[in-house]
């Protein structure tokens, strides 16, 4: 019974993405402009330093975070049936200060990002994401501390400034299963871009064509890492939100610098196996980023 219910599922599933190809086919040239898919504002590739200032862990010691992000290109086709986007993408943390909780010195993630979209009639469009990846202490990597999260969101292009957005995004295997994404991207004018969503919204104003000055929140942002086997708590979870402003400035037509400055809140370090959850002291920190268009 439980077998014929997965071909079922299966048969259902794939009528669902002949239906949206079929759709999308016929809609893709006539589709509206969507702010959230057609404004490419960011490098496609970047790398960024953060710096983040000492902090004390409540009962514990100091506690001390410098990050390493890079997101790479690596295959865009765009055709009648929709638009494929894969990149890798890297975020490395070195753990500097362990605050007396026995930390492990470097956790990070390296995955492969795989969103497909799909233009439906009168402005809806449908994002998939896959992105498979390693998700651990970087010094005792096993094969179990791969995992495959992957999202699903709905777009509706409601005038060609305005832009929504709903989905959901599952994290099978974590401590954390379910996250909500949902907002609206508005743009005002040329020079006024308002993202609003969570988890992260954003005030964008540009200028020219050379500047643009951003303040934004990334609210409640949780990373979570598989550790080593011989640690009874198997799981650490690194939670924040951010308050930032900066600054992008183009070099070139090619290429441009990214600089934030901000402050960490609500911090904490958790474990799977491990209780009371400890604080982190709120500190300030520094972003420091390049990136390009080819």
């Amino acid at each position: 019974m439980r077998r014929s219910w997965r071909l079922s599922a299966t048969g259902w599933l794939i009528a669902g993405i002949y239906w949206a190809a079929g759709a999308s086919a016929w809609a893709q040239y006539g589709a509206p402009y969507c702010q959230i898919l057609d404004a490419y504002d960011d490098p496609i590739w970047q790398v960024h330093l953060h710096v983040m200032e000492d902090a004390r862990i409540d009962g514990f010691g100091s506690f001390g975070r410098t990050r390493l992000q890079a997101r790479a290109p690596l295959l865009y086709f765009h055709a009648r049936a929709g638009e494929l986007d894969v990149a890798a993408d890297l975020d490395l943390s070195m753990l500097t200060r362990r605050g007396g909780l026995q930390l492990p010195e470097q956790v990070g993630t390296l995955q492969l990002d795989i969103e497909y979209a799909i233009r439906l009639t009168d402005g809806y469009a449908l994002r998939l994401g896959f992105a498979p990846g390693l998700f651990s202490e970087w010094t005792h990597i096993k094969r179990d501390h791969f995992h495959y999260p992957f999202r699903a969101h709905g777009l509706y292009a409601a005038t060609p400034n305005l832009s929504l957005l709903f989905g959901l995004n599952f994290f099978p295997g974590f401590e954390r299963l379910l996250d909500l994404e949902v907002g609206a991207r508005w743009a005002i004018s040329d020079f006024l871009l308002f993202d609003l969503f969570y988890p992260q919204s954003e005030v964008v104003f540009r200028p020219n064509v050379w500047w643009a000055i951003r303040m934004g929140v990334e609210m409640s942002m949780i990373s979570e890492y598989a550790l080593k086997a011989s640690d009874d708590r198997e799981r650490m979870m690194l939670r924040e939100t951010r308050f930032y402003a900066g600054v992008d400035r183009l070099i070139t037509e090619q290429l441009q610098i990214m600089i934030r400055v901000g402050r960490l809140v609500d911090r904490s370090v958790d474990f799977k196996f491990f209780e009371p959850k400890s604080r982190i002291d709120d500190s300030l920190y520094l972003q420091v980023g390049i990136g390009g268009l080819i």
